[in-house]
């Protein structure tokens, strides 16, 4: 992955500068060793590019939509050089979760957009279930994100905050209990972090 990184570290203070990234709650990232899953809102394609460049000394892998992989070249950008790998929306896509969890277990930090897809609008979206399923496997903690500029709209030159949340563990989620994992709760909890961190810097 010697390419991606370093695309990385090269982009970050570009794509700070045109995105005017400012980021909230950096001391709310747990230390490296914790297993983790970020947790993002998704308002432009230009979220994944700030979430990774604004953090490029600890590398996130995101699972992203299975279209961006049907090209062999960029297929192999995404996946060998940036660390993302394919789901399947829509289709309860049991091989993403799979790869999901044994990249939180190694003690990656693993990207996700609990909604699925972008919000065309801005306001949130109806969440899936996937990241409460990863987290009730994993024991990994949640950290809630959010993206949020004017009008939820991201443009060239306009500040864009990134605000990490306090991070959730399992037993906030309700999630300790293996046989009976609250998913709901932890999917409602999730997004009202979230939502809450929109609201209070929106």
């Amino acid at each position: 992955m010697w390419l991606g990184r370093t695309l990385i570290f090269i982009l970050s203070p570009i794509v700070r500068f045109i995105m005017r990234v400012k980021e909230i709650g950096v001391e709310n990232f747990p230390p490296e060793s914790t297993p983790l899953i970020l947790c993002s809102n998704h308002i432009s394609n230009w979220d994944p590019v700030m979430l990774i460049t604004a953090k490029p000394h600890r590398h996130i892998y995101f699972m992203a939509k299975a279209e961006l992989f049907c090209n062999r070249l960029f297929s192999w950008f995404l996946g060998k050089q940036i660390g993302a790998f394919p789901v399947h929306r829509g289709t309860g896509d049991t091989g993403a979760l799979d790869t999901a969890g044994k990249l939180v277990k190694e003690g990656k930090i693993l990207g996700i957009f609990p909604e699925g897809t972008r919000a065309k609008t801005g306001k949130l979206l109806r969440p899936k279930s996937g990241v409460a399923l990863i987290t009730a496997k994993t024991g990994a903690m949640v950290l809630p994100t959010a993206i949020v500029t004017r009008n939820q709209r991201v443009r060239l030159f306009r500040r864009t905050y990134i605000i990490y949340g306090k991070p959730l563990s399992v037993e906030e989620l309700h999630l300790t209990d293996p046989e009976h994992p609250d998913i709901r709760f932890a999917t409602r909890r999730i997004m009202e972090a979230i939502s809450q961190q929109i609201e209070q810097y929106g």
